[in-house]
């Protein structure tokens, strides 16, 4: 479980990049096209046959990364493993860059031309006990940091209060956050239990 210190840490960064991509904007649908309006391109690719569903390159020519996410996922986990790259990029995942990982290159080639340039960012796939862990740490860093990059305490308090969330159900509360954010069921609770703890802590 993460840390009060680096939820909090976690949770400025992942605010701070919505602030910077998407503005007060919370159609979380169209978060590609946020992406690419602000230089970050995004790429669908079939990666059944590598171990993700999603990872980074980064473009040597263009200066800049490009996210490349499963194109079989359903939408809403497609978006929330975008956010999710997202955050291992701006949280320092311990990337290498390798611009000798053929199976992956061959997987992009299959969708672009411009495989030339693009050095693969790899994630440390090791099968080690230790390198295990430190994985498992930095999907949980991820994970804080995708839920709180999709439902920015800044939009999702006043929509809360908005709601007259004490006269619904939980279930119906989570149906609706999903609606609103375009995020699925469990992303929705998780986001909601913290804001009702906050404002009950509030009174």
């Amino acid at each position: 479980m993460l840390s009060y210190q680096r939820q909090t840490e976690i949770r400025k960064l992942a605010e701070n990049a919505h602030q910077k991509i998407m503005d007060q904007n919370i159609d979380n649908e169209n978060l590609a096209t946020y992406f690419k309006s602000i230089g970050l391109a995004v790429i669908n690719a079939d990666l059944s046959a590598l171990k993700t569903t999603a990872y980074i390159l980064y473009n040597i020519d263009k200066n800049q990364p490009q996210f490349v996410v499963e194109n079989a996922l359903n939408h809403r986990d497609w978006i929330y493993m975008l956010a999710k790259e997202l955050g291992q990029l701006i949280l320092g995942w311990n990337y290498q860059v390798n611009q000798d990982n053929h199976q992956v290159t061959e997987q992009i080639n299959q969708k672009a031309d411009q495989v030339d340039g693009i050095a693969i960012l790899d994630y440390p796939f090791a099968d080690a006990e230790s390198q295990h862990q430190v994985n498992r740490i930095n999907e949980a860093d991820a994970d804080f940091f995708a839920e709180h990059f999709l439902v920015p305490d800044e939009t999702a308090r006043p929509l809360l209060q908005n709601l007259n969330w004490s006269s619904l159900t939980t279930a119906q509360l989570i149906q609706k956050f999903s609606l609103i954010y375009f995020i699925n069921d469990q992303i929705a609770r998780n986001r909601l239990i913290t804001l009702i703890q906050e404002v009950y802590s509030a009174k």
